[in-house]
């Protein structure tokens, strides 16, 4: 009997997790219906001020510009190419922020990072995966230096 309650208590925990894990799987999951979650902040200033501001921000954070239009409050990017020590793989990360405003006069930025990994060439072109980067302190980067340039 004890026997069978320690068991029960070991599967109990081992199935429970952390905290951060539980919420890393149930956004996961929620993400493969529903897509990635974008990170939201609300700034001040119009949206063409906004949009000049993150397309510089973004720039400057080494991401070459691959689309950015101000009317449709795009900007995207991808950063350069890294491979890994036998060159059988790569890894490059992309950004996404989409722009819209807001009632008060403000402008909100949504932004997403990934992280597009390809472990082996030899398995022909295509076999890449993109993960979006959830806790990634990218995010925080960029929020603040796109309010630092709205600032000036």
């Amino acid at each position: 009997m004890i026997f069978r309650i320690i068991t029960l208590a070991f599967t109990l925990l081992a199935f429970a997790g952390c905290e951060s894990t539980r919420n890393d799987f149930s956004t996961g999951v929620r993400e493969k219906f529903t897509g990635p979650t974008y990170v939201v902040r609300e700034l001040s200033g119009d949206s063409r001020a906004v949009f000049e501001a993150a397309r510089a921000s973004v720039e400057q954070m080494g991401f070459r510009i691959t689309r950015s239009g101000a009317a449709q409050g795009v900007v995207e990017g991808v950063s350069g190419l890294t491979s890994d020590d036998s060159l059988r793989g790569s890894r490059q990360r992309s950004v996404k922020v989409r722009l819209a405003s807001t009632v008060g006069g403000g402008t909100e930025v949504s932004v997403l990072f990934t992280e597009i990994i390809e472990d082996d060439f030899s398995k022909g072109s295509g076999t890449a995966t993109e993960t979006p980067l959830r806790n990634s302190p990218l995010y925080a980067a960029l929020f603040e230096r796109i309010t630092a340039a709205l600032s000036r």
